[in-house]
């Protein structure tokens, strides 16, 4: 009797997520990011500005709930953040374009010479909503070199 109840469980688990791929990796190409904007004044304030391209790896229908992300200069964490989104992404697996802001703050800057370049690193993720209960992340990442004139201060000389 216990095997037919493990069965049944088993029937109705595959039949909640019958579009939801088994395979993480789907998600690994769901999201990227097409474009960023890094910006920082001299008196601390800044801005992050994205634009992710979303696309559901899933046969059902999605809904992007959330996008998360953190920054790295120089291999210093800056920030991290999340937005709370509602896009619906369609069963076709054509991708969406979000675009987010997200306001930055520090203590203050440090103006560097305008030419230096700085290693840029932003990791985060896309947060899939399948259904009332099924959700995955879709994570991106980005490297590279880009001109940040005012770097917020290290946490040593804020002491």
């Amino acid at each position: 009797m216990g095997a037919r109840w493990a069965a049944l469980g088993l029937l109705l688990l595959l039949a909640g997520c019958r579009g939801v791929p088994w395979q993480p990796e789907a998600f690994n190409q769901a999201a990227r990011v097409e474009a960023m904007e890094l910006r920082f004044a001299p008196d601390g304030t800044g801005q992050l500005t994205l634009r992710v391209l979303v696309r559901n790896p899933s046969s059902d229908a999605a809904l992007l709930t959330e996008v998360d992300f953190e920054l790295a200069v120089d291999g210093r964490r800056l920030a991290m953040g999340l937005q709370q989104v509602e896009v619906a992404l369609g069963q076709d697996g054509v991708p969406r374009t979000v675009e987010l802001s997200f306001p930055l703050v520090s203590e203050g800057t440090v103006n560097q010479e305008p030419g230096v370049m700085r290693k840029v690193q932003l990791r985060g993720g896309a947060l899939l909503r399948y259904g009332a209960s099924t959700e995955r992340r879709a994570p991106f990442t980005l490297e590279r070199e880009q001109r940040v004139p005012y770097v917020p201060l290290p946490e040593s000389l804020l002491e």
